[in-house]
């Protein structure tokens, strides 16, 4: 068979050159009683194609339905009709593409499984999906998730934007020895700066419970109901009380304990202070 090198062709509508082609593949795999060796050329040979929109003559393989340019034309892009997979030893590796619903994430590059890791607790779905919509999904059995490491320097594990701008401040970070959960708190990014008053009254609001939660119900903890600490501290608390989805499924309160520290810090100065008072008094007394 003359190599691609030593002759020219001529896209034009492409069926010429489909039809030179996949003769010669025939002719190679023809048989001496001179009938084609159908099976060897499905096997070898398969389809090609001669894309005059890209430019492109490819090489599909009919297992896969992948379309593979073939070497020096237009960009090399590869095709594929719905999943393209990558296989190590016979066993799919990775893919790309699928058919996930733009809620799960729409087409994406999966590592070792083939469906969002997170839609059951089947073992066959550990692996990582890199989602069309930019999701980052990673299930694992045991060990860990995500591993992250800084070399010769301290300083920012992850940075946080919103509409493509950081959040100032908004880091985790390190400084060789422990971690930090940073959010901003310059001065430069605040106004209106008052003194919080009345913090006592206000802690005392605050319902405190002890409780289990549901997917483990011999462990008892102490907290707060996200609705009930709502009414108190705002800022501390995601979702709305008894929040649906569009399917009728709960959509859960989050709390953030950390934003009760400069309530709880302003409650104990007050009490401080009445207590420093109260001595004083006392002392006085004691000293009539």
């Amino acid at each position: 068979m003359a190599q691609a090198s030593d002759r020219t062709v001529d896209n034009g509508t492409g069926a010429a050159v489909r039809s030179d082609i996949n003769a010669r593949f025939h002719a190679l795999f023809t048989n001496h009683s001179g009938t084609t060796d159908t099976a060897m050329v499905e096997k070898y040979a398969y389809q090609f194609w001669a894309d005059t929109t890209a430019n492109q003559l490819k090489i599909r393989n009919s297992g896969n339905n992948a379309w593979i340019p073939l070497r020096g034309l237009s960009d090399g892009a590869v095709e594929a009709s719905t999943t393209l997979p990558i296989k190590i030893g016979g066993t799919t590796r990775m893919s790309i593409g699928g058919t996930l619903a733009e809620a799960d994430g729409g087409p994406s590059v999966f590592i070792k499984t083939s469906a969002n890791p997170f839609s059951s607790n089947d073992l066959n779905n550990e692996g990582a999906q890199f989602t069309q919509r930019g999701r980052l999904n990673i299930g694992v059995n045991d060990s860990f998730c995500m591993g992250l490491n800084r070399w010769t320097s301290t300083g920012n594990y992850v940075l946080f934007a919103y509409e493509g701008s950081q959040l100032s401040g908004a880091t985790i970070s390190t400084n060789g020895t422990s971690v930090a959960y940073n959010t901003g708190s310059d001065y430069r990014l605040k106004e209106n700066i008052a003194p919080l008053t009345g913090a006592k009254a206000r802690v005392n609001q605050l319902q405190v419970h002890r409780f289990n939660f549901t997917k483990d119900p011999s462990t008892i903890v102490d907290g707060f109901i996200a609705h009930e600490a709502q009414a108190v501290v705002p800022e501390a608390v995601t979702g709305h009380k008894d929040e649906v989805d569009a399917n009728g499924d709960p959509v859960y309160q989050g709390i953030d304990q950390a934003k009760f520290v400069p309530l709880l810090a302003a409650a104990l100065q007050e009490a401080y202070a009445e207590i420093a008072a109260l001595t004083a008094r006392v002392e006085a007394l004691e000293a009539a």
